[in-house]
């Protein structure tokens, strides 16, 4: 189908080798830092404004108590 649209398998190669080499890069030495960085935000942040007010009636109520 690919190479009836124009598209060699010489293209396609030269264009999944540019790819893995891309990806290769993009999993540096960071790369497991970063992902669980993002797993910690994705659980945190629509939360956020929740555990924030929470946190403010908590203080404010232990601020009154003393």
């Amino acid at each position: 189908m690919l190479a009836s649209a124009g598209f060699s398998s010489n293209d396609q190669s030269k264009a999944l080798q540019r790819h893995l080499i891309q990806c290769a890069k993009a999993r540096g030495r960071w790369f497991s830092v970063a992902l669980m960085a993002e797993r910690v935000q994705d659980v945190v942040l629509p939360r956020l404004a929740t555990t924030a007010a929470l946190g403010a009636i908590t203080l404010g109520l232990f601020a009154h108590w003393l």
